[in-house]
């Protein structure tokens, strides 16, 4: 049934703590509106190592004067910080003075853009002075660098790396920081006269979690960037040669065990070796072009573990660096809000270089792994006038295997297309709190082989226009976006896709649904508004109203598992940021979610409330509950007729110690009911431990027990049920364990050299039992083979089931089993992760990977984690072992 996850409301809760965590001024320290002016370096140079004591810092002024954003908001920083800052005609240069007592300091040594409790010191530049948009800089007080993209005015991309220096010291005042920021690194158009930035710097104090600002971000405003003050005096400047190459080699072993006995394929040791370079060089002092000659696009972090036993694809994040970097000037489809029904994301860049889509059906089969990807190129940047605009473009070869036909002689065929994919985007912003912009995105194939002519579209397009507005000081907003999608191909494919698990469009009870087998195209769109509060006050909220048409598909270039809906969502909160005698902050929420089809028919209806609070002590707790009634559902008969889901309800409650602590634990529990008496209960602890400043361990375990009661087994014909329009519909009962022991450990030996290993045991042990069948649309009726109606009988040699529906009655027999979703059956699976990095130098990175697969299945009803782990470790394992190394040019 469709139900809400233990992992997506424990994200929830997890993302509400996070609420509870920003010179030369003649304005008072709470002023909104702030400038600094910077002072060109004449002559004179600046070391960057940490020491302020160049006389060419001490004749310009000082930002200073800095304002809490938090704790206690509005208020002076509790400890002072003074910046200055200078320029010449390749870089801009940042001191600050960060005064502490230098026992109180708190600087921890991990990975670069990692995310460990620390002091830190920003520096912020929009340089495109559109108060939107942001380079981030910044460093802790051991010396690890972390960079950041915002665009949007609030959201954040930690993937995007810049090639800059910075340096920290130490002394009895407290503790500084250096920075050298190349012009090449940020984004600005060139002027004859003075430029004039958005600018901001923020210091944060981890022993009291204190965030204060040069130019004040009151907490109670959704507005980032738009808060930031000025910075003057920057001329003289021409447009800076940006030109970066960073050429890679990459060796690669594969060590796996012989699992298909006699292959002709099977090498114990798979060598790979493999060369490029990407590049970026500045087109203009606005635009940039990205691209990549024959890409190296494997992933460092393996995806983890699922069993999926549904009608639809799992969705993994992207990883890979090429299409990780600058990836916010794609996003299309979601506007803003605090609470929606759902959506679908236009550009999933993991269609790029996937694994190849036609399945060979041999007993030996050599198939590469993933689609090679012969080049790729982006174009970016925005103009001084607004006008964003993104271009990525990317091309896939051909892909063939080889496999021994049934005679055993070897053969080739083709599993993948040469494909192209193209994605544009355009963005206007209208003086920071206004955009217009639009999508476009292609995919075009090459399907010479008939093959492929029932399996792939020939093209995909989709296209959309969006919008967001704010007003009221920011702190209201209303935003929206229309979009068509079209994809064509042979009769064949174009009927399986109003086939497919997204829409069904043959249910026999829909009649505003039909299939048409002669088309060769479907249209469909999207759409989506929603208006907001997202400050000026206690109060927030959201209501979005969304339309997904039965004949939406993005699959090609996106993802997108539903289509048919329309939904309207909505969410109040209250927060408090004051401090008082027993919260740091807190907040109290409620939403609802709305969800009909075409055909008028309520899919989905939900009630959800909650809290969360931070406590003096650091401690973080929240509590939830939700409750839903009956509706109806579409998927679980996977194009039969509607089904009844019953009403369901949920709790729970998380809880975590002060994240200053050397050691911090966190305990969530979580309960989901139904008036059938399915259930998922499911407790996680969360343990960080921080032995050194160096060294971090998380482990994160979790068990689970799920129920389900209409988990979805086959469907037969028969004219005799005429009931469910000729198809008898087969469930089952189906009880689950889950236990997963994730680790992660950080190990930094310096800020540029580190260690992380990454391990993922997991086991999952499903029992089936009350296989029954479904008796009547649009009602939760079973019944049960061998005890309500007909017989049922299991044949262990074969792993079959029998099933008379009728006993001595005149319906036929059918049988089922043997594989997953039909079978007791247990899956057990280990992936690890260990990586060297060391950035020899600024922009040059080693890499030493080693990454171990092992994976087992059992068919065994229950759970027993001596019996599981034991077998899962007599499991052979994949090994691999990678050595890459990049080397940058640049200027």
């Amino acid at each position: 049934m469709r139900k809400i996850s233990a992992v997506a409301l424990f994200s929830g809760i997890l993302s509400s703590w996070a609420f509870s965590q920003n010179g030369n001024e003649t304005v008072s320290p709470s002023s909104t509106t702030r400038s600094h002016h910077a002072s060109r370096l004449e002559r004179a140079s600046v070391t960057i190592d940490g020491i302020i004591d160049e006389e060419a810092w001490q004749r310009t002024s000082a930002a200073n004067n800095f304002v809490q954003m938090r704790p206690n908001e509005g208020s002076p920083a509790t400890q002072a910080t003074d910046v200055r800052v200078l320029y010449d005609n390749d870089a801009l240069y940042v001191a600050a003075r960060m005064y502490d007592n230098p026992d109180s300091i708190i600087g921890e040594l991990f990975r670069r853009d990692g995310d460990v409790l620390s002091d830190w010191f920003y520096v912020q530049i929009d340089s495109y002075f559109d108060r939107r948009t942001a380079f981030s800089f910044a460093v802790n007080p051991a010396g690890v660098k972390k960079d950041i993209l915002i665009s949007n005015d609030t959201q954040e991309d930690i993937s995007w790396d810049a090639v800059w220096e910075s340096s920290v010291g130490r002394d009895e005042k407290g503790w500084t920081a250096e920075f050298r920021i190349p012009f090449s690194q940020l984004r600005f158009s060139e002027s004859a006269g003075e430029l004039t930035w958005g600018v901001n710097f923020q210091r944060r104090i981890a022993r009291n979690g204190e965030y204060s600002f040069w130019s004040p971000v009151p907490g109670d405003v959704g507005s980032y960037v738009g808060r930031f003050g000025t910075l003057t005096g920057i001329k003289g400047l021409s447009a800076p040669a940006r030109f970066e190459v960073q050429p890679y080699v990459v060796s690669r072993l594969k060590r796996s065990p012989e699992r298909n006995a006699g292959s002709p394929y099977y090498r114990s040791n798979d060598f790979f070796g493999n060369t490029g370079a990407d590049f970026k060089y500045g087109v203009t002092s606005d635009f940039t072009l990205s691209g990549t000659i024959n890409p190296d696009f494997g992933q460092v972090e393996v995806d983890p573990a699922v069993v999926n036993l549904s009608a639809f694809e799992i969705f993994f994040p992207e990883r890979r660096p090429f299409f990780v970097e600058g990836s916010e000037i794609f996003s299309f489809g979601r506007t803003r809000n605090y609470n929606s029904y759902g959506g679908g994301q236009y550009f999933y860049s993991r269609r790029i270089g996937r694994q190849p889509q036609r399945g060979i059906g041999a007993a030996f089969v050599d198939v590469p792994d993933q689609t090679t990807i012969l080049g790729a190129a982006k174009l970016s940047g925005k103009t001084s006038s607004g006008l964003s605009v993104g271009v990525l473009d990317a091309v896939t070869q051909r892909e063939s295997a080889r496999y021994i036909d049934g005679s055993g002689v070897e053969q080739t065929a083709e599993v993948e297309p040469l494909t192209n994919y193209l994605v544009a985007r355009v963005k206007k912003d209208f003086d920071g709190q206004t955009f217009v912009g639009g999508l476009l995105t292609s995919v075009n194939r090459d399907l010479k082989d008939p093959a492929f002519q029932s399996l792939l579209h020939t093209s995909a397009t989709t296209g959309g226009v969006d919008f967001e507005h704010r007003w009221g000081g920011r702190n209201w907003l209303l935003g929206g976006f229309i979009a068509g999608s079209r994809v064509s191909g042979d009769r064949t494919v174009v009927e399986r896709t109003q086939r497919s698990s997204a829409r069904y469009f043959q249910r026999p009870d829909a009649d505003y649904l039909e299939v048409d087998a002669n088309t060769t195209s479907l249209n469909g769109y999207a759409g989506e508004a929603t208006l907001m509060k997202v400050g000026g006050g206690n109060w927030i909220g959201s209501l979005t109203y969304q339309e997904f048409s039965p004949g939406l598909e993005l699959n090609d270039m996106g993802f997108a598992s539903l289509a048919d809906r329309r939904a309207f969502s909505t969410y109040a909160e209250y927060q408090d940021r004051t401090p008082g005698q027993t919260f740091r902050n807190y907040g109290i929420y409620a939403y609802s979610n709305h969800a009909w089809t075409f055909g008028g028919d309520r899919m989905f209806e939900i009630y959800s409330g909650g809290a969360y609070a931070n406590l003096l002590t650091f401690w973080n707790l929240s509590a939830y509950g939700y409750w839903g009634p009956d509706v109806l559902s579409d998927k679980l008969t996977r194009g039969g007729p509607l089904m009844t889901v019953v009403g369901q309800y949920g709790t729970g409650f998380n809880v975590q110690t002060d994240s200053r602590e050397k050691i911090v634990v966190g305990l969530g529990v979580f309960y989901r009911g139904d008036y059938s008496g399915e259930y998922d209960k499911y407790i996680s602890f969360n343990v960080n431990l921080r032995p050194t400043a160096a060294l971090q361990i998380q482990f994160s375990p979790q068990l689970g027990y799920e129920r389900d009661t209409d988990i979805f087994i086959t469907s037969v014909s028969d004219s005799l049920a005429t009931a469910t329009f000729g198809r008898r519909y087969v469930f089952a009962d189906v009880g689950l364990t889950n236990l997963s022991l994730n680790t992660r450990v950080n190990w930094a030996f310096t800020p540029d050299l580190s260690l992380q290993f990454v391990i993922q045991p997991f086991i999952q042990v499903r029992n089936f039992s009350f296989f029954k069948e479904f008796l009547q649309p649009r009602t939760y009726d079973f019944a049960v083979y061998g005890r309500d109606k007909g017989t049922l009988a299991y044949d262990p040699a074969t792993f079959q089931y029998t099933a008379d529906p009728d006993g001595n009655g005149p319906a036929g027999t059918f049988t089922f089993g043997s594989g997953f979703g039909q079978d007791d059956f247990s899956f057990r699976s280990v992936r690890a992760n260990l990586v060297l990095r060391w950035e020899y130098l600024p922009g040059s990175t080693i890499f030493v990977v080693w990454q171990h697969l092992r994976s087992h299945v059992g068919y065994v009803s229950d759970f027993q984690f001596g019996r599981d782990a034991g077998d899962l470790l007599r499991e052979p394992a994949d090994n691999i072992f990678l050595i890459k190394l990049s080397y940058w040019f640049g200027r």
